[in-house]
């Protein structure tokens, strides 16, 4: 990847993240990466196509950490935690900024190219929950289930932070997620 592609990527990651898609302009894109107008256009025909780009490489970030986790010789109950501990710790990193795949989709229309990004990013993730629960043996529930619900968990509690600027809603998801799981 050409150094004016990744100082591109790397400022629409910025700026989608702080303040999402829909308000920031390729100009201000431009003008963060320091790179020519012409520079932009020789490397992204959109700014559609650029946040399509981030993405995806976002998505592969948060897949090959999910599939680390699925593979970690941690209990699932520890596994569990770990992902309620890393949503912790990005919310406070981030100034509880959420989830950038939720807030480009609130952001764009119903039927373009991001939306379906998005989409299948929601159904990755879904599918990692599920795969987490299959792996909890003692569990009467099934997989599918009790993934989904761990899921709705996670992304209820990101929401509800990112709105309260506070940790409480994912504490309190995590010790539901634990009861779930059989764990109180």
């Amino acid at each position: 990847m050409s150094q004016a592609r990744r100082k591109l990527l790397d400022a629409a990651a910025r700026l989608f993240a702080e303040r999402g898609y829909v308000r920031v302009g390729i100009n201000e894109i431009i003008a963060s990466a320091d790179v020519a107008k012409a520079t932009f256009y020789q490397h992204f025909p959109s700014k559609e196509q650029l946040c399509a780009e981030w993405l995806g490489e976002e998505a592969e970030r948060v897949e090959a950490w999910r599939r680390a986790l699925l593979d970690d010789p941690r209990t699932v109950r520890e596994r569990l935690e770990a992902c309620f501990s890393e949503l912790l710790d990005r919310l406070e990193r981030e100034d509880f900024r959420g989830c950038v795949f939720a807030t480009t989709a609130a952001m764009t229309d119903a039927g373009g190219r991001l939306r379906r990004r998005v989409a299948e990013q929601r159904r990755n993730t879904r599918d990692f929950w599920r795969a987490l629960a299959a792996q909890h043996e003692s569990s009467s529930k099934p997989a599918k289930h009790l993934g989904d619900a761990w899921m709705l968990l996670v992304s209820g509690a990101e929401t509800e932070a990112r709105s309260t600027r506070s940790t409480w809603p994912v504490k309190k998801a995590k010790r539901a997620a634990l009861v779930l799981g059989g764990w109180d």
